[in-house]
């Protein structure tokens, strides 16, 4: 590969690396294997990385509608259980393994935007996460959760700030 040749990084985060062989690896802190992420599971493992926050969305909205606190916990319990059986059993066995890994190079967040997104992709995401911040804890204070519902809100306000100031980041770096 030439060094003028920029390598396409779709993926990124904790388990998601990229070694020598320019293959996308996912590491599984479970099971301690690598498995080999091809172009076509790659929305697959989007979903499945952040499995827990979208089922905690899930719950939190649940909650916040149809069920009581203690009914949208367990169903969050149970989907969380439902999703990782799945998640072990199946769709990891359609994942190739990988044993000669080399943990060389961890692509971040901040890496994977500057990578993929146009500056007007990165400024709409940035202004949605704000948005999102702020609509999340005025939703908690108009329904009247409960304090630790408002807090958990604002805890998941927290996390869009943060993915806001890091498309703000991405932005200030983009040529």
């Amino acid at each position: 590969m030439s060094k003028g040749q920029k390598i396409k990084i779709r993926l990124s985060g904790r388990n998601i690396y990229t070694d020598k062989k320019n293959r996308t690896i996912y590491y599984d802190r479970l099971t301690k294997r690598g498995y080999q992420i091809e172009k076509k599971d790659e929305n697959k493992i989007i979903f499945f990385k952040n499995r827990l926050v979208i089922i905690l969305f899930a719950a939190i909205l649940c909650a916040g509608t149809f069920l009581t606190v203690p009914q949208a916990v367990l169903a969050g319990v149970l989907l969380v259980a439902l999703v990782e059986v799945y998640y072990r059993s199946s769709f990891f066995k359609k994942l190739q393994p990988v044993e000669d890994v080399d943990f060389e190079k961890q692509v971040s967040p901040l890496q994977s935007i500057l990578a993929n997104k146009s500056k007007e992709k990165v400024i709409t995401l940035a202004v949605l996460y704000a948005v999102f911040s702020v609509l999340v804890l005025l939703n908690a204070w108009d329904q009247q959760y409960s304090a630790a519902l408002t807090l958990l809100s604002a805890g998941i306000s927290l996390v869009g700030l943060y993915f806001c100031v890091l498309h703000v980041i991405a932005l200030t770096k983009m040529k």
